[in-house]
Order: structure tokens, then C-alpha cells, then sequence
């Protein structure tokens, strides 16, 4: 009996815990769309040692210089840090399919990769005078020549954003990304960089 009442407590703290949404961001000129689902909100994925989390977004880009759309689809394995409270790092891999037009640069190509991706997510614990929850997310994506195909060259992407859960269940939040497609012809090429912000609702 103890050990079914142990056993429901911890499922129902790794729910608690866990973090499963969508969001909204946007800026002068980008509007991306991302989600997160992780496996402790699945019922039947619960019993399981492993803790996985789905990342997805997908980013459109649209101004007087660029048409671009990005859409990406990954898996990865999560756990907490042992010894730091609140910290938890996720390594996976994740599908980039995006197609830069640039007229500036007379790019009008589609590019595709599998970068390997590592996440750090922090949760600060619960503060004084009934501040709300807070939390910071670092991000980092790498694909070599090896996982590129097509035109591509290699794909890196570095993203760092905070929010705060103002209201239950719903976060604002902001951030910074930098994504760069390195195709032959242009290994450096910035496929978006810049400061956003926007909303997430999790559950």
C-alpha cells in the first residue's frame, strides 16, 4: 500500500513538474509557432524510466528582403541534474526542413537537415512575496556536412529565452535566437537572428 501511495506521489509531482505547451512569439518582421510536449503529461508513457520531450516549431519570416519559412519536428531524452535543484537537460536530435528567399542575396533554395540538439532548462525555486514561477531555456542545435543534404552545408541555431507565469497555466515570455543555414554557396548564411517575444500556454 505505502508503495502504490509512493509511487502515485512521484507521478503526480513528475506531471506537476513537467512543462508541456504551446506559444506564440513574434517580432518586427518573424512569427514562430512552438510546442513542447513532454511524456510525464502522457498517461501511458508514465511508468517509464526514460523521460522524452517533443520540441516543435515552425518560423515565417516575411519582409520587403526575405520570404522564408523554417519547420522543425524533434525527440529528446530528459532528466534532472543530479545535485542542482530546479535543473534538467534534454539531448535529442530534431528535423529542420526550411526555403530561404532572399532577394537581396538571389537565394531561392530549400534546405534540410538533422542537427543534434542539447537543452538546459532551469526553474528558480519558489521566491519570497508571491513572485511568480521563472524560468530560463538555453538551446543548441548542430548539424555537420554529414547531416545536411541537398544544398546544405551545416545548420547551427542558438536560442536563450526566460518567462514568467503571470497568470496559471499561461507564461510570457521572451528570448533571442540565431539561426544560421549554411549552404555551398554560402556557409554563413543568417537565416534569422533577432530579440522576440510572446505568450505560451502549458498544462
Amino acid at each position: 500500500m505505502l508503495k502504490k501511495i509512493v509511487i502515485t506521489l512521484l507521478i503526480l509531482y513528475g506531471v506537476l513538474y513537467a512543462d508541456s505547451g504551446v506559444g506564440v512569439n513574434v517580432n518586427r518582421d518573424d512569427l514562430e509557432i512552438e510546442g513542447t510536449l513532454d511524456s510525464r503529461n502522457l498517461a501511458m508513457l508514465q511508468t517509464s524510466s526514460t523521460i522524452f520531450l517533443g520540441d516543435f516549431n515552425f518560423i515565417n519570416i516575411d519582409n520587403d528582403i526575405k520570404n522564408s519559412k523554417l519547420a522543425g519536428v524533434g525527440i529528446g531524452a530528459t532528466n534532472r541534474l543530479e545535485g542542482v535543484d530546479g535543473v534538467e537537460l534534454t539531448f535529442g536530435a530534431k528535423l529542420i526542413l526550411s526555403k530561404a528567399e532572399d532577394n537581396r542575396k538571389g537565394i531561392d533554395k530549400w534546405f534540410s537537415a538533422v542537427p543534434l540538439m542539447g537543452m538546459v532548462h532551469y526553474k528558480f525555486p519558489p521566491l519570497m512575496f508571491n513572485i511568480p514561477p521563472i524560468s530560463l531555456e538555453g538551446k543548441i542545435l548542430y548539424a555537420p556536412g554529414a547531416l545536411a543534404f541537398g544544398d546544405s552545408n551545416s545548420y547551427s541555431e542558438f536560442r536563450v529565452s526566460g518567462d514568467i507565469e503571470m497568470i496559471e497555466n499561461i507564461k510570457i515570455y521572451a528570448g533571442y535566437r540565431n539561426i544560421i543555414t549554411g549552404y555551398s554557396f554560402d556557409k554563413n548564411y543568417v537565416f534569422n537572428n533577432g530579440f522576440y517575444g510572446g505568450l505560451k500556454f502549458i498544462y
